[in-house]
């Protein structure tokens, strides 16, 4: 019995275990995220890839700027050889003595110094040139003193680090104007399914109604038909409307950094969107410096002018100083090493057959290229945003006018529908106003879209997005 209840009890906290993780597991997939516009936007910029990129970008550029500076501090690097010598020769250096000898290669000492025969040539002991088994080492220090190129360098990588931060800000603004669009046309989307849906509600109940009053001889055939048929072709565009929208928001979660399945809930409403977007464009003011497509012109010209110095500079001597320690485990007999090296190396280009000076010609016709392209493109900035201020202003007149044809469209609509459940207009006529309310409709979410969309081409010419 003890055993059993045992048993029961391991598998009741099984059960347990397996419920909670299968708990976590379905609340982690059902999470859902909420996001208003900016949310989005800056979720985005968190965690797509095209964002992180930019970002590495930002990083390898400081990396290198470190990169270039180690390149004039002290540099160190050591080496070691071994050496093996099966066979080293052997010197020997003949002893000079005084004195005069007895006959047995003993020197007698005393005598006449100034005698020929007072000074005696005795054989020396013989010594190794070198050691069978050798180990030796080295220790180097290098330092540059002046190089031309090094200076340039240096201040390129500085350059290029400010290309890839404003490389990043352009990338988050286009990241926000691609947001701005998914985001605007899922929510027209909403709204255009809202009207859909309510508009063939009211079509059924019309159809159920016309098709009863025909069972009972009060309505014509071709009504319940007419009616039959605005039906299907409305549930055709319901259905074809939340195919886009699934695909939209597969699309758009892609954009922010999500899963396509991730359920993703907008938080802004549409009509408060539009509130906020309807400014007096002719207000703004331009300044070009402050545009990002001008600043990152600016450093590419400036990357031009660095690459013309840099070419410049290889005309100038460049000076390193330098120590060397020189060392072996084994001594030889005869050592001839020298241990401790100072010395200054000095480079002086003198003749290159005119190769240098045709690579300064090069980059002086690059620099060119770039100020060129850098004064065009000013000049189309402010052409850009002057024409973002007329787009604007006339999507905004057209989206005022769509309004009020949609809101005419509206009475229309809800006074011909009344007029036909009291019998007092045919189902032809029902369907023709019908039709030409979904198209007021599409046509007024067609001018929020415009209108939006030139807002937001609006703040990326003025640098405000």
């Amino acid at each position: 019995m003890n055993k059993t209840m045992k048993r029961l009890k391991q598998l009741l906290l099984l059960g347990l275990v397996c419920f909670m993780g299968f708990s976590s597991i379905k609340a982690q997939s059902d999470t859902i995220y909420k996001l208003s516009l900016s949310e989005a936007q800056e979720f985005a910029i968190n965690n797509f890839f095209v964002s992180k990129n930019a970002q590495l970008d930002i990083e390898s550029a400081q990396k290198k700027i470190w990169e270039t500076t180690a390149i004039g501090l002290p540099q160190v690097s050591a080496g070691i050889d071994y050496t093996y010598m099966p066979d080293i020769p052997e010197l020997s250096f003949p002893k000079v003595v005084m004195g005069a000898n007895k006959g047995d290669n003993e020197p007698v000492y005393g005598g006449d110094f100034r005698d020929q025969n007072f000074y005696q040539t005795l054989p020396g002991e013989p010594f190794k040139m070198g050691v069978t088994n050798n180990v030796s080492y080295n220790l180097m220090l290098t330092q540059i003193i002046f190089s031309g190129e090094y200076i340039v360098g240096l201040q390129a990588s500085k350059a290029y680090k400010s290309f890839a931060q404003e490389n990043y800000e352009k990338v988050k603004i286009n990241i926000k104007e691609g947001i701005a669009g998914s985001y605007y046309a899922l929510l027209i989307l909403e709204k255009n399914k809202i009207v859909l849906e309510e508009t063939l509600e009211n079509l059924k109940l019309s159809f159920e109604h016309t098709a009863k009053y025909f069972e009972q001889g009060l309505a014509e055939d071709t009504d319940v038909d007419q009616l039959e048929l605005t039906v299907k072709r409305t549930e055709n565009s319901l259905r074809t409307l939340e195919n886009q929208i699934v695909y939209l928001s597969k699309l758009f979660n892609y954009q922010i950094g999500l899963e396509a399945d991730v359920s993703v809930e907008l938080k802004d409403n549409i009509e408060e969107l539009i509130s906020k977007n309807i400014i007096d464009a002719a207000a703004l003011s331009f300044n070009l410096t402050n545009h990002i497509d001008y600043k990152i012109l600016l450093t590419q010209e400036n990357l031009q002018n660095l690459s013309y110095k840099r070419e410049k500079s290889l005309f100038l001597p460049s000076v390193a100083g330098f120590y060397k320690y020189n060392d072996q485990f084994e001594q030889p007999d005869f050592n001839t090493n020298i241990k401790h090296i100072l010395g200054v190396n000095v480079s002086i280009p003198i003749l290159s057959s005119g190769m240098r000076l045709a690579k300064v010609g090069q980059a002086k016709i690059e620099l060119d290229k770039a100020s060129n392209m850098k004064d065009q493109e000013a000049q189309y900035l402010i052409i850009a945003s002057q024409q973002a201020q007329f787009d604007y202003s006339t999507s905004l007149e057209n989206y005022l006018n769509e309004k009020q044809n949609f809101e005419l469209s509206e009475r229309v609509y809800k006074k011909t529908t009344a007029k036909f459940k009291e019998g007092m207009v045919s189902a032809l006529d029902l369907s023709l106003i019908n039709n030409q309310f979904l198209q007021a409709q599409l046509s007024l979410t067609g001018a929020i879209q415009k209108l939006l969309s030139a807002k937001t081409n609006l703040d990326k010419a003025f640098n405000q997005l």
